[in-house]
């Protein structure tokens, strides 16, 4: 039931690993429309958004695209975050107190650059409102055995489902790719 996670010296380690490979990839934007559609015919109102790991901030564009009257946010862990609209520079496993029970969606392709997966997808469970729904990119890539320094978090889907269930979390929906997840309250 356990993913693998890679083991760094220390947090300084993650966080240089991390953003070296943010700059190296800077101009990567991964293709989430579809999961952007997907998601709005899921959950057609949502006032909060918030998108973890999102590099140069294109999820935070296309929600504002079909969400157009939601604040919309997200975070990426490399100072590079400043040079982007509606992103800041943060670890999305860090909680904020202004964060708690406020986000209608939480969306992130990024659960596999984890520090440490418990205490992230609790941090993320904290950041959704009363009917929050978290939606989280799980695919054949994160389910390679062969994790490192870029990215420390792999694991079968079934063992990140046993992951999420370990911490009372129910996938309501899977597309393909996208788990749809929700707490049990």
């Amino acid at each position: 039931m356990t993913l693998n996670v890679y083991k760094y010296k220390n947090y300084n380690e993650y966080v240089s690993e991390q953003t070296k490979a943010n700059k190296k990839k800077i101009h990567w934007e991964f293709n989430s429309k579809h999961h952007i559609e997907w998601i709005k015919t899921v959950k057609l109102n949502a006032k909060k958004i918030i998108c973890h790991g999102t590099r140069s901030g294109g999820e935070q564009k296309l929600f504002k695209l079909y969400y157009p009257d939601a604040y919309v946010i997200g975070t990426e862990i490399s100072e590079t975050a400043t040079q982007f609209e509606m992103t800041v520079h943060h670890d999305f496993a860090i909680e904020k107190k202004e964060w708690i029970k406020q986000f209608d969606i939480l969306y992130s392709n990024a659960f596999d650059h984890s520090y440490d997966p418990d205490v992230c997808i609790e941090t993320w469970k904290n950041q959704l409102s009363i009917d929050g729904k978290m939606f989280i990119d799980w695919n054949k890539y994160h389910q390679d055995e062969s994790h490192g320094p870029r990215d420390p978090v792999s694991g079968s889907l079934d063992n990140f489902t046993k992951f999420l269930s370990s911490h009372k979390i129910k996938i309501l929906q899977n597309n393909n790719d996208l788990l749809m997840c929700a707490v049990e309250i």
